[in-house]
């Protein structure tokens, strides 16, 4: 089992040389398993392990029997320790969260305030139940992906190996242990899972929960393909900060319509969006004249006037600061969730252009330190293919709302505007390939935003 993990961890490229490595322990056969099995692997990888403890202060006694075990394991061990405690039932007060639920969020609140990579003892049994669990509640394809090897500042070595393997390592190894007593309830619905209906499964299928394993590792393909799809489609059709093109949104497929939906809510900071939500806005894309909206939680609007869907005015900034693009780093407008990255090349390639990826002919540039991102001003004006445009009449053919426009992203040097990002590029300053070019990269800071697991 310790070379299955070992070339798991490799072909993920889970732990780089010279990280450390804070295991999660809270006591269970999972954990002491993860805990004795990454110590074994300190040298080959090159790392230094770690141990953190949360006491969720849920069973009383039992929860500090837990921390006293874990606290004399790493000792036995050597193994530097950090434990802390967190109020679970005041936070569900609080919030109104279930336990589980609440728990969860200040279990990962605690591994984010932890130095170093954090291993997690998940097995390929856990990674079944929590597919099953989305099933049962009802999810789409991200539900179905399971628990990812690897997320953020979050590693899960164990993901290849099963309940019943980890149990014969701690036989073989003589290692000891504590119970969960809440692990043997039928009250929260994983455990009813686990108890009553993966029996059944398993007789159809031994070997379901590495079937699923698999699985799962296809569909993590493809739903990061598609994800990354449906980013570059929201690229492509925002007019401006706040403002995008229903008609470019319709014509793609609505799979990755209802994606790039998706990821607009998460944009607005909406977390959890419910699927009525989706729809809702992606009836409101698909109809067409007129005007309509859509009222989203926490009182946010879209509104769609013709063809351009925008946020409503009360929820949009009224402007943002101008910034200085640093050459070979990344400028930050947070008023628009925007980075902007710029980088000199010294011959441009038409494969370096993408939607939102800008080359301009660095010998057109009058100063490098006065290439700039800054709203529009007046006079400004653009070169474009009939001739120079001003980027008022510009922005009013483009159909930009009037409370949207002090909001469109303009890049300039003294000797002009370069670009009205993603409208209009400059012709008389834009690279060709062969030229020496400042590569202008756009990122839109939220459009990756994922929910953490159920885990």
């Amino acid at each position: 089992m310790r070379d299955k993990i070992l070339r798991f961890i490799q072909e993920n490229e889970l732990i780089k040389p010279g990280s450390t490595l804070v295991c999660a322990v809270s006591g269970g056969k999972d954990s002491v398993c993860l805990l004795h099995v990454m110590l074994s692997l300190q040298k080959e990888l090159s790392i230094t392990v770690k141990a953190a403890h949360l006491n969720h202060q849920l069973r009383g006694e039992e929860s500090d029997r837990d921390e006293a075990f874990v606290r004399s394991l790493c000792e036995s061990l050597s193994v530097p320790l950090t434990v802390s405690r967190a109020d679970v039932l005041a936070r569900c007060k609080e919030t109104g969260e279930s336990v589980e639920e609440a728990a969860r969020v200040l279990r990962y609140r605690f591994f984010a305030s932890l130095e170093g990579v954090v291993a997690t003892a998940h097995t390929q049994d856990d990674n079944l139940e929590t597919v099953l669990l989305n099933l049962v509640r009802g999810t789409a394809l991200r539900g179905l992906c399971g628990i990812p090897p690897k997320r953020g500042q979050i590693v899960r070595p164990m993901l290849c190996v099963s309940r019943e393997e980890v149990e014969q390592y701690l036989l073989q190894s003589g290692l000891s242990h504590v119970e969960d007593s809440s692990n043997a309830s039928d009250l929260p619905l994983r455990n009813r899972l686990r108890h009553e209906v993966l029996p059944l499964l398993r007789r159809e299928n031994p070997n379901l929960s590495e079937t699923v394993f698999r699985m799962d590792a296809v569909l993590r393909q493809e739903d990061s393909y598609l994800e990354k799809q449906a980013s570059s489609l929201l690229q492509s059709c925002a007019l401006s900060s706040g403002s995008w093109s229903c008609s470019v949104l319709r014509a793609a497929p609505q799979a990755l319509q209802a994606r790039a939906m998706r990821l607009l809510l998460a944009q607005l900071n909406i977390a959890k969006p419910a699927q009525a939500h989706v729809d809702a806005l992606m009836h409101l894309i698909a109809s067409s004249g007129g005007s309509s909206s859509v009222t989203l939680p926490g009182g946010k609007m879209l509104r769609r006037s013709y063809d351009i869907l925008s946020i409503a005015a009360d929820d949009l900034p009224q402007t943002f600061e101008p910034k200085a693009l640093l050459l070979g780093g990344e400028t930050e407008i947070p008023e628009l969730s925007l980075r902007i990255s710029c980088r000199f090349v010294k011959k441009y390639e038409k494969s370096m252009q993408s939607l939102c990826t800008f080359p301009f002919k660095y010998d057109t540039i009058d100063e490098i330190k006065a290439l700039c991102v800054r709203p529009r001003q007046a006079g400004d004006e653009i070169q474009l293919p009939g001739g120079g445009r001003s980027l008022k009449k510009l922005l009013i053919d483009r159909k930009v709302p009037r409370d949207a426009r002090s909001l469109v992203p303009v890049v300039a040097d003294r000797a002009g505007v370069l670009l009205v990002y993603p409208l209009a590029v400059s012709v008389s300053r834009q690279a060709q390939p062969g030229d020496r070019a400042i590569l202008i990269h756009f990122v839109h800071e939220k459009e990756y935003i994922q929910k953490e697991d159920t885990q």
